[in-house]
């Protein structure tokens, strides 16, 4: 299915009873919704379960300048519209995670809760070595030929063959130049100030082998500084974590949804916050 927007036509897909309680996932960059296959199926018996294609991904309009990350929030509202859901839980991969905080910061009454996938909290400024490294990966996408450069992404962003076969697949679709405007989008999102963190409960999850590797540090500051907040590091797993160990991720994202909806559904389960001491 398609949502018409002012950035283009949209691609996203819908899933799962149509009154269950709704679950949208968002992809990184330079990915696609298909990333979330194993996400789906372990889902969409019991949820509404949406994916979609940013714009320059997948199936979506292509990107004729900078990757507009409010927007995007904006065409994630947009499609729960369509689909006739109301309130939902967002699970953002990387650059999804920051389309889905803007979506929860700007339509609060619309998110019930976030998972956050290799990503960095949107209040905070990105740290100088995060900052650094990402300057750098751009300056390097510009002069490495295309090939070689999607090659060498893949490869730093999953620890498995299938993952990193897909990430592969997927930049080739999307190509160079939507791949530089993507990466241009993503730090200029970096650099929008917001009026403080979203509220909503949080999950955030990383890979053991997380490219860049700051980004453990940041997202174990990031559960400290949320009461609450849940956290897990996948053993194992890349920066694509939900790709590399699905059977994992899908456990504990099933307990977490079960959580957050335990009293619309009357599971009746316990919280189980996750602290550093048990998945440090």
């Amino acid at each position: 299915m398609y949502l018409k927007t002012e950035a283009g036509y949209i691609y996203y897909e819908v899933s799962g009873p149509q009154n269950a309680p709704a679950v949208v996932f968002t992809h990184g960059g330079g990915l696609n919704g298909g990333m979330f296959k194993s996400q789906v199926q372990a889902l969409k018996d019991s949820y509404r379960v949406v994916t979609w294609d940013l714009q320059g991904h997948g199936r979506s309009a292509e990107l004729k300048k900078n990757l507009d990350v409010p927007k995007m929030a904006d065409c994630l509202i947009g499609i729960m519209d369509e689909a006739g859901i109301g309130e939902a839980v967002l699970v953002g991969q990387s650059l999804g995670v920051y389309v889905s905080q803007h979506a929860a910061l700007k339509y609060p009454h619309r998110v019930k809760a976030q998972v956050s996938i290799g990503g960095l909290p949107v209040e905070k400024p990105m740290s100088k070595v995060v900052l650094y490294g990402f300057k750098v990966l751009m300056s390097i996408s510009r002069l490495f030929p295309e090939k070689m450069l999607f090659k060498r992404t893949a490869g730093e962003k999953a620890t498995t063959e299938e993952a990193q076969e897909f990430f592969f697949d997927s930049l080739q679709q999307m190509g160079k130049r939507q791949f530089l405007l993507m990466l241009a989008g993503q730090l200029d999102a970096c650099t929008i100030r917001v009026p403080g963190p979203p509220t909503q409960p949080l999950f955030i999850v990383h890979g053991e082998h997380e490219m860049p590797k700051a980004l453990v540090k940041a997202n174990k500051e990031w559960h400290r500084s949320v009461p609450g907040s849940w956290y897990l590091e996948i053993p194992g797993a890349g920066h694509n974590a939900n790709m590399d160990k699905p059977e994992m991720f899908n456990r504990e994202l099933l307990d977490f949804l079960e959580n957050v909806w335990g009293a619309e559904r009357n599971t009746g389960r316990d919280n189980k916050a996750y602290n550093l001491e048990n998945w440090a």
